[in-house]
């Protein structure tokens, strides 16, 4: 079998510098994408909670604005939700399973009084996050730091919402 003259001097195409820098590109932009979807299917979790948690907190929790929505976790999980009423108070709700317990910021510790009373008693540490919860069946703060004996480990400490008597502290494990 012999081949045309045509068939054997064909050139099998080869891509250009710009059609290599197309399909680049359209791989980057893929990449890209991809990754996109990605981080919102894996968070898409937590913003259904923190929607659902803010409209509970304005329908059946006599808030007109929410300021911040966080999940916490220790006993049971409840959503926190800081906001102010029709009047420009501001309240902390924490969206039990069973119940809303409402409490005004205003007659409780604040983040920034709690904050000022830890510093006093850890010789002006510095926290790594202050955030409401619940432990012990009741409103509490929590405050993470880093071990003020050997900074490898870190320590939790829950403090009362109402007047901030420390309630336990938790030394986690480094491992």
């Amino acid at each position: 079998m012999n081949l045309s003259r045509s068939e054997g001097k064909r050139k099998l195409p080869s891509l250009s510098l710009v059609r290599w820098l197309v399909v680049l590109i359209g791989f980057i932009v893929f990449v890209i994408v991809s990754f996109v979807l990605y981080v919102r299917s894996a968070d898409s979790d937590y913003r259904n909670g923190e929607t659902k948690a803010t409209r509970i907190a304005l329908d059946s929790g006599g808030l007109a604005k929410v300021t911040d929505a966080v999940i916490h976790t220790w006993d049971e999980t409840v959503w926190v939700v800081t906001g102010t009423d029709s009047e420009g108070q501001a309240w902390m709700i924490w969206e039990r399973k069973t119940e809303l317990v409402k409490r005004k910021v205003s007659e409780n510790m604040s983040e920034k009084q709690i904050t000022a009373k830890f510093a006093l008693e850890h010789g002006g540490a510095a926290p790594i996050r202050t955030i409401p919860g619940w432990f012990e069946n009741q409103p509490v703060w929590e405050i993470r730091y880093w071990n003020e004996k050997d900074h490898l480990h870190q320590s939790i400490d829950f403090y009362s919402f109402q007047d901030g008597t420390k309630l336990r502290t938790f030394v986690l494990s480094s491992k």
